[in-house]
């Protein structure tokens, strides 16, 4: 896996923010793309960029995860149904993309920690999976995930 550090941008994102237990993602992830999507809709807003998961801590047992899209909105604030807008903060980040199946994220997360230890910098605390191709509309072998560590400027 090539990885590079890039700067990403702050962007808003509508998500469904939880902590999660570890054998729960799937169905936590099925439960809050629908809902934002529903709340996105209902509000008027566009959806514009490809679902993601944002780990606002490393996980144990269970992660404190918020689940959502980019979407076109002028501010924070709560959409409804426990969905609300939220500030995506930018900044560098170390940033990879695994292609094949959601099994093998785990040991793609190891590759870039272990290339993230050699270099001169430290990690903010969070990290995201990007879900870049749609897992309905691919094989599962070429599902493509952007990992996204982000670094303390």
């Amino acid at each position: 896996m090539d990885i590079t550090v890039e700067d990403q941008p702050t962007t808003l994102v509508a998500v469904v923010r939880e902590r999660v237990a570890m054998d729960a993602l799937a169905a936590f992830y099925d439960r809050a793309y629908g809902l934002v999507v529903q709340e996105v809709t209902a509000a008027g807003l566009a959806i514009t960029g490809p679902a993601f998961g944002w780990y606002l801590d490393m996980p144990t047992d269970s992660v404190d995860l918020a689940a959502g899209f980019g979407v076109g909105a002028e501010a924070v604030g709560v959409l409804g149904g426990g969905v609300e807008v939220v500030e995506l903060p930018g900044g560098p980040a170390a940033v990879g993309v695994h292609v094949g199946t959601y099994d093998g994220l785990p040991g793609a997360w190891a590759e870039l920690r272990t290339w993230f230890s050699g270099q001169a910098a430290q990690m903010r605390g969070d990290f995201l999976e990007v879900y870049v191709t749609d897992p309905s509309e691919v094989e599962p072998n070429q599902n493509e995930t952007r990992l996204v560590l982000p670094i303390v400027p």
